[in-house]
């Protein structure tokens, strides 16, 4: 790959990383980054891409002769992108399973009618989403996504059993309830 080559796929790698975040330009990133990549701490978007923008011109006044300096700004710029866009990405994965649990605990708080009904919307859901897959699975010719989009709806329809036996055992105990007297 030559100098130029390699120059016009990394500005192409800073322009797709700037399209994908442009409505973040002034949002302010809290991240300590390592001092090696970037100037400053807790500045905005911007700032973090003007900093890889001067990189990128950095790199581009590399003599030819010089590999390791190119190899060096090269690698400093692909870092600069990667902790900006996982600055950007923070992970939500304890925050979703928070969000699950207290969801699932205000669920199993209400009367059991109530709960009941939920269970029936959420049942009417799952029965959907099954359909939207299989529709998707018919859709696709790809045999991958066929065998993924299979999976999912394998996975579903395990939710969707888990739902059914919730409303049994709550319907069961709501007779149980009402024969009491």
């Amino acid at each position: 790959m030559t100098k130029i080559e390699l120059l016009q796929s990394l500005t192409s790698k800073v322009n797709q990383l700037y399209a994908q975040y442009a409505q973040h330009t002034e949002q302010k990133l809290n991240t300590k980054f390592d001092p090696q990549l970037f100037g400053e701490n807790s500045q905005s978007f911007s700032f973090y891409y003007q900093e890889i923008q001067e990189t990128l011109k950095q790199l581009a006044h590399v003599p030819e002769n010089d590999l390791n300096l190119a190899i060096f700004f090269t690698e400093k710029l692909l870092s600069q992108c990667t902790a900006l866009s996982d600055a950007l990405n923070p992970i939500t994965v304890n925050t979703m399973s928070k969000k699950t649990q207290q969801m699932a605990q205000s669920i199993h708080q209400l009367p059991p009618r109530e709960r009941l009904e939920k269970y029936y919307v959420a049942l009417q859901a799952l029965n959907e989403k099954i359909t939207q897959q299989q529709d998707e699975k018919h859709k696709t010719q790809d045999p991958n996504e066929r065998s993924y989009l299979e999976q999912k709806i394998a996975f579903t329809q395990q939710r969707r059993d888990k739902c059914l036996m919730a409303i049994e055992v709550l319907e069961e105990y709501l007779i149980f309830k009402e024969n009491q007297i």
